[in-house]
């Protein structure tokens, strides 16, 4: 199990540092110019890490990158390793949340009203939330008036500046669904995708999108306005 691990802390620890993290539609990258530029994290950041990320950095590392993708990510914008490793965690938190979720309505439900029969996963949320969403909007915020920022094409430096904005938004609609306790299983009327965690789970998709395209902006690359469907 030791050896297991300490394998899995090494992957995990190259995928971060050189910013190959893939989750949805979107790649963390900050290719650095050289090898000896590439530190890993610390151990206690991957301790940390949710235990969802670990599947995903070890199905990455196994699929063969192209050489030419990789020469164009993170050629515009750094995105330091505790920024990459906040992100991750949002990730996670989706997951969790769209697994507890399910978890919970295995087991008897109190149906008294008013009663939060998620209590301890809005918990969970509401915890990841203080420590890892808003010091994101926060830090990507910073990110934006950067030197390296200011190098982007116009309409691309214009969407980056936009993106943290769009992060409060979310996390304000987060903050909304939580108060409603919606955790309940939801399907979008406009996509038909369901979301076992209901529409908690929705708004913490809409999160890792705009984190997702903010690190497709850093990199330079162009992104589409989402429409915001529910």
């Amino acid at each position: 199990v030791s050896s297991a691990w300490s394998s899995m802390f090494c992957l995990c620890s190259v995928l971060l540092s050189s910013g190959l993290v893939a989750s949805g539609r979107g790649l963390f990258a900050s290719v650095p110019s050289t090898a000896s530029t590439s530190a890993l994290l610390d151990r206690r950041q991957l301790l940390q890490l949710p235990v969802a990320a670990l599947p995903l950095a070890a199905a990455l590392a196994a699929a063969p990158a192209s050489a030419a993708v990789l020469a164009g990510y993170g050629a515009k914008l750094n995105i330091p390793d505790a920024i990459k490793v906040k992100i991750i965690k949002a990730k996670g938190l989706r997951a969790t949340v769209r697994q507890s979720a399910q978890n919970r309505r295995s087991l008897p439900m109190d149906p008294t009203p008013g009663v939060n029969n998620y209590a301890s996963l809005t918990d969970e949320v509401q915890r990841t939330k203080t420590i890892v969403l808003l010091p994101l909007i926060a830090a990507l915020k910073e990110l934006t008036k950067s030197e390296a920022a200011a190098e982007l094409p116009e309409e691309q430096r214009k969407q980056l500046k936009e993106q943290p904005l769009l992060l409060k938004g979310h996390v304000l609609e987060l903050d909304q669904a939580l108060k409603e306790l919606k955790f309940d299983e939801y399907k979008s009327k406009t996509t038909g995708a369901i979301y076992p965690g209901g529409k908690v789970e929705r708004e913490l998709e809409e999160v890792c999108e705009t984190l997702d395209d903010f690190v497709a902006l850093a990199a330079g690359q162009v992104v589409e306005e989402r429409d915001g469907t529910q």
